[in-house]
């Protein structure tokens, strides 16, 4: 095995390695927030004070079950992972080490593992490869796989002014016509929503770089 697979079969880390990085990211980011508390009365609550503005907080709620993140913004709730506030809340009480105790089941290695287990490449023999090669290379030579570009006859009677644009043939504009504009969210990057809608919003807006003091 070689790839993915013989890699899966190797590795013995509790989370695979691009999911690693992908916590190692979100404690770099968690270290980064310094107002975290608990909330007084309510078991597993804590709140996170925003990087720029402390007296903006964050409500992060810990779930008693095993592998499932903190309740806190739409990321959460979205991907599986610990958005970032929720991931200062685990580094604050349960440090890095333990940051994939707090991710879906669906990221550990067990899950990984298990996708590419008894997983086999079967190749078809080479005469066979041969001769799909041989028989292709048969029927463009005898140009029964071959199409001429064919052109579009001009319309009939005279020519009329602002006729607007000639209809272009299949070969001439492609096989994907041209498409509209997509504008996208300037925070998630997906269609369908502005920033001001974007649902994961409270997430990135603590990486927003604060506004300068008015002097």
């Amino acid at each position: 095995m070689d790839g993915e697979d013989g890699l899966a079969e190797g590795w013995s880390g509790p989370v695979p390695p691009l999911v690693e990085q992908t916590l190692a990211h979100l404690i770099k980011e968690a270290a980064k927030y310094t107002s975290i508390t608990a909330v007084p009365g309510s078991p597993r609550t804590w709140d996170v004070g925003s990087r720029f503005n402390t007296t903006v907080k964050r409500r992060v709620i810990m779930s008693p079950l095993p592998n499932t993140p903190p309740e806190c913004c739409a990321w959460s709730l979205v991907s599986g992972l610990p958005c970032y506030h929720g991931a200062a809340v685990i580094l604050h009480n349960h440090g890095a080490a333990n940051m994939h105790k707090f991710v879906e089941p669906r990221y550990l290695s067990a899950a990984w593992k298990e996708m590419y287990a008894e997983v086999t490449y079967d190749l078809p023999a080479q005469n066979v490869i041969d001769g799909i090669m041989l028989g292709a290379k048969q029927r463009v030579l005898s140009g029964e796989c071959l199409h001429a570009p064919k052109a579009i006859p001009p319309p009939r009677g005279r020519p009329v002014k602002n006729a607007g644009e000639r209809n272009q043939s299949w070969y001439e504009r492609g096989s994907a016509k041209p498409k509209k504009r997509i504008y996208l969210c300037s925070l998630c990057q997906l269609p369908g929503h502005t920033r001001a809608q974007c649902d994961l919003r409270q997430m990135f807006e603590d990486q927003e770089v604060p506004p300068a003091a008015s002097p």
